[in-house]
């Protein structure tokens, strides 16, 4: 990061208001990955969607794909692995294919995301090889998005906004 800050620690709890969120290192899309639980949702951000997993290329590249795809299956399966199937996932996006539940929110319980997304069952050999072949072309902005978010460029609300507006494309496959 190009400025102060301090990064919570895995298990770390973070107090908000009246509620306490659990960090939960995830790495995968990126390194640093972070989710969060609160109580029995899980904040997933860009680690696990309610139709795909994440992509792993967009840090280092397709050189560096394969490596953090080894960390994106242990995330998904052992870190995750550890909580019961009727946690609730919120991920960071949704695709157009994906439909809210009846409350109109975007979330699943993990045990149906593990019945449902095959990735989620592989093993470490399969699940690299799969989310390393079929990924969509890399988000337009996402270098511009990168560098804002490591400090190293600055946007304006209007261009935040607009930089975030291209298709998201976090997902390694909208077929996993």
């Amino acid at each position: 990061l190009d400025f102060d800050a301090r990064l919570v620690a895995d298990g770390e709890t973070i107090g908000v208001g009246g509620a306490e969120l659990v960090a939960v290192h995830a790495p995968g899309h990126t390194t640093e990955m972070t989710a969060f639980r609160l109580g029995d949702l899980l904040v997933a951000g860009d680690s696990l969607f309610l139709a795909s997993v994440a992509r792993p290329d967009l840090e280092d590249g397709d050189e560096g794909a394969p490596d953090a795809a080894r960390r994106l299956h242990a995330t998904l399966t052992e870190r995750y692995g550890e909580f019961a199937d009727d946690t609730l996932v919120a991920p960071a996006h949704y695709g157009p294919r994906t439909a809210p539940d009846e409350t109109g929110a975007y979330v699943a319980e993990l045990g149906a995301l593990r019945e449902r997304l095959g990735a989620l069952s592989m093993d470490e050999a399969a699940f690299v090889s799969f989310v390393c072949s079929d990924m969509p072309p890399r988000p337009a902005n996402y270098e511009r998005i990168i560098e804002t978010n490591l400090g190293r460029n600055s946007l304006t609300d209007e261009e935040a906004f607009e930089v975030e507006l291209g298709p998201n494309n976090c997902a390694a496959t909208s077929e996993a």
